[in-house]
């Protein structure tokens, strides 16, 4: 009766995962998660449709390949394909000699894993009982943020052509030289951005194994969304420059003309970029599915010792797209030129940093430069700043790059690491002044709204403040004016980096009552101290506590 009853809801199982299967049109939404501006080609993938379960009576064997289409039956998945993993290299070798029905579509050997399609239920069969079986899933390059949904805000500021000041970034000609960036994307085409910079070891993944040139246009249609992400990385043109202009880029196509890509074909991508002793490596599409040989792919990479970069996609919701989710990447978000988190920056608790996301310029075939907003636009101004810093001193490692400039970074939102702004905002300037001394730079970094922390029936906002120079700077004064009054604080001793915030209580009667609660405050060196940017002492906010929205 119990095997019965565990059939039972086997088939039930498999029945439910179908249906998931056949509405997968529904749960693409989520995908929607990567900067692209308008003039792009929007993705367009025609599904197939899904393997009908066969009826009647299953023949042995069946309960395995029930829960062969379990586990291929995904929302996120290619429909009639499969990733086949193996333990051995013998097991591997023997099925790339012998693979019965299945149509093999690539293989990677060092990960012992083939791709593979099918036409049919039966195929499935000819899966060997020595291979562990994955989804392929769906990669891309999806729509630029949806004005409708998690969008730009109301209030947002455009960077235009102010990102690299804002950065702190000048002089930079030589940053990046004898640096690798590789960018695994759409491709690069030729634009004058790049100048005289390297594109080299250009390998194309998508075009059925002839890896023609991603760089020649003449030989296949390519979007131009890695051409935009290669520019922010490492342009030379004063029109659309680039953090790094002196590296050299590697460019590897895993996205066709409409941004499409697979799980599959991206790990082909990452493990070619490490082969090749790429220093950095800039990912800026994404999935929604967890693929096991992609996440390798990645702890390779790493291994060998490249740095991998990628956006934390564009979806407006806590979590991350893969690769950016896996350990050992460094997940990007987007913040405007207020330093204000985009809302369509996906958040979460291992989010890394963020970087400018909204209207920075950017390379885009035909020898335009457009405004690039996204998570994918990020990216890439991480990738280049880790170039850069490796490339003042040999003996440093990606890791230790990276490391400098979260070390240097603007503290933003919450105390601390938060999942909306990861461990702060980029700013290399603060990294290049970091050796030079008598910098006084004292800085109010948020305002923060932290609720009832007390469970004393009071609202709390964190007034939030930093030191950014390289001095220890001794009772700088903090001024908050709010509906309660005005509140003066005398801080202590704060040593170069330090972060240090001030409680001051919310009245939510008055934001009930007027719609909103106005806080506004200043700070200032004592004495006869001169801030070197004086532009980052003050800060007003206005906001609706959440036990006010409820009431509306």
């Amino acid at each position: 009766m119990k095997r019965l009853w565990y059939g039972l809801a086997a088939f039930i199982l498999v029945i439910f995962a179908s249906l998931l299967w056949l509405r997968r049109g529904e749960f693409m939404d989520v995908l929607s998660a990567f900067g692209r501006p308008s003039e792009a080609p929007q993705p367009a993938v025609a599904w197939t449709t899904a393997p009908e379960m066969p009826s009647g009576d299953l023949a042995p064997g069946s309960n395995r390949l029930r829960h062969i289409i379990s586990r291929l039956i995904d929302p996120n998945a290619i429909p009639y394909e499969a990733i086949l993993r193996f333990k051995t290299d013998a097991d591997f070798e023997d099925f790339l000699k012998n693979n019965g029905k299945l149509r093999l579509l690539g293989s990677i050997p060092s990960l012992r894993a083939a791709r593979v399609g099918y036409e049919n239920i039966d195929d499935l069969n000819d899966i060997p009982e020595n291979a562990d079986t994955s989804p392929n899933f769906l990669v891309q390059l999806p729509a630029p943020p949806d004005p409708q949904g998690p969008g730009i805000q109301d209030g947002a500021v455009p960077f235009g052509s102010s990102a690299m000041e804002w950065l702190g970034i000048q002089d930079n000609e030589t940053w990046g030289e004898g640096r690798q960036i590789a960018v695994i994307d759409t491709g690069i085409l030729e634009h004058p951005t790049f100048g005289e910079v390297s594109v080299s070891n250009t390998q194309d993944f998508v075009a059925d194994g002839e890896n023609a040139s991603a760089v020649d246009a003449t030989i296949i249609e390519v979007n131009g969304h890695g051409t935009a992400v290669a520019s922010v990385a490492a342009g030379q043109h004063d029109a659309a420059p680039g953090v790094a202009p002196a590296a050299e880029i590697l460019s590897y196509r895993v996205a066709d003309a409409n941004g499409n890509s697979d799980s599959f074909t991206l790990a082909e991508g990452i493990l070619a970029a490490a082969e090749a002793g790429a220093d950095v490596i800039n990912i800026s599409l994404g999935s929604a599915g967890d693929s096991n040989v992609v996440e390798e792919a990645v702890e390779t990479a790493i291994a060998s010792g490249s740095t991998i970069v990628a956006a934390a996609g564009n979806n407006g919701v806590p979590g991350l797209t893969y690769p950016a989710a896996y350990e050992g990447v460094i997940s990007v978000g987007a913040v405007d030129a207020a330093g204000q988190h985009l809302d369509f920056s996906n958040t979460a608790d291992d989010l890394s940093v963020s970087a400018p996301g909204y209207a920075v310029p950017a390379a885009w075939p035909d020898e335009q430069v457009i405004q690039f907003t996204g998570t994918s636009a990020s990216a890439p101004f991480v990738s280049g700043s880790i170039a850069a810093i490796m490339s003042w001193d040999p003996s440093i490692t990606g890791q230790q790059a990276y490391d400098l400039l979260l070390a240097h970074s603007n503290e933003a939102g919450a105390p601390g690491i938060d999942p909306i702004y990861g461990e702060g905002i980029l700013n290399v300037g603060r990294v290049v002044d970091a050796g030079t001394s008598g910098i006084y730079d004292v800085a109010v970094a948020s305002h923060f709204y932290a609720g009832d922390i007390q469970d004393n029936g009071r609202e709390i906002l964190q007034v939030v403040a930093e030191n950014r120079g390289t001095e220890i700077i001794y009772g700088s004064t903090l001024k908050v004016d709010s509906p309660v009054g005005e509140q003066t604080f005398t801080l202590g001793a704060m040593k170069p980096g330090e972060v240090v915030s001030r409680e001051v209580i919310v009245d939510v009667r008055h934001a009930e009552l007027q719609g909103s609660a106005d806080y506004a405050t200043s700070l200032t060196l004592p004495g006869s101290q001169t801030d070197n940017n004086p532009a980052d002492n003050n800060l007003s906010s206005s906001f609706l506590p959440p036990v006010a929205a409820e009431g509306e």
